[in-house]
């Protein structure tokens, strides 16, 4: 069966009172762009990559299913919510953001959430922080809402880096206005068209600059360790929203 099928299949569960689907997008993918940008579904296959080679697209995906995994190991924790994560790629494969964008509506209830998650990195290297991404507020009525959880998520995202890179700190979101020349996200347009999931809060996550040789040393080669708190940390902010 199609892998991008199985996942639309997997959302499609009975709606039980507290259950909340919460869609993770892994960033970036695979061995190439793919989509275009003219119909603004471009997905680049990657963007940062830290001074040793490692890959944004690598770190994004082992992170978002270490995320998933800790959802399940705090459900017994939290016997009247269930949350289930479905993320929109779980192999090294680019999905347009078409494609993504379905994933995330393709549900018989709309997600509680939606997030994409990536690695940040800087023209000077020397930049530290972690940080969210919003749709800008001229396009997007659901501007404060998106603002509310994109911060709470960088607040618990930044209390597990934060262990490993002290001196990283938890930064405003910021809008998506300064991507494509203004035009914004191609993720969020792709969302935008999907009526169901429009007032869905939103955002991209950028867990951390990773053009860096220190959190290359502090965080990328303790992750067996750093991944798991951080995605911990993550998981249990959403079960705090979704009580």
């Amino acid at each position: 069966m199609n892998k991008a099928l199985t996942i639309l299949l997997a959302m499609c569960l009975p709606v039980i009172a507290g259950h909340h689907i919460v869609v993770i997008d892994p960033g970036h993918g695979g061995g190439g762009n793919s989509g275009s940008q003219s119909a603004r579904t471009l997905s680049a296959s990657n963007n940062a990559k830290s001074p040793g080679g490692l890959l944004e697209k690598d770190l994004t995906l082992e992170l978002c299913l270490e995320i998933k995994k800790q959802v399940m190991a705090l459900a017994p924790e939290h016997p009247g919510t269930r949350i289930d994560c479905v993320l929109t790629r779980i192999e090294d494969r680019n999905p347009d953001f078409a494609k993504r964008a379905l994933i995330c509506a393709g549900s018989n209830v709309p997600p509680s959430a939606i997030f994409s998650v990536h690695f940040n990195a800087s023209t000077g290297h020397n930049t530290l922080g972690t940080l969210a991404v919003v749709h800008n507020r001229k396009a997007n009525k659901n501007f404060e809402k998106d603002q509310i959880f994109a911060k709470g998520l960088v607040e618990a995202t930044h209390a597990g880096v934060s262990q490993f890179v002290r001196a990283s700190k938890a930064r405003n979101p910021i809008s998506d206005s300064h991507l494509h020349n203004g035009a914004g996200s191609n993720f969020f347009h792709q969302l935008e068209l999907h009526p169901t999931i429009k007032e869905v809060p939103k955002c991209f996550l950028e867990v951390e600059f990773m053009d860096r040789e220190d959190v290359e040393k502090q965080l990328f080669t303790n992750r067996k360790q750093a991944f798991p708190i951080i995605a911990r940390s993550i998981a249990s902010y959403l079960y705090t929203q979704f009580k």
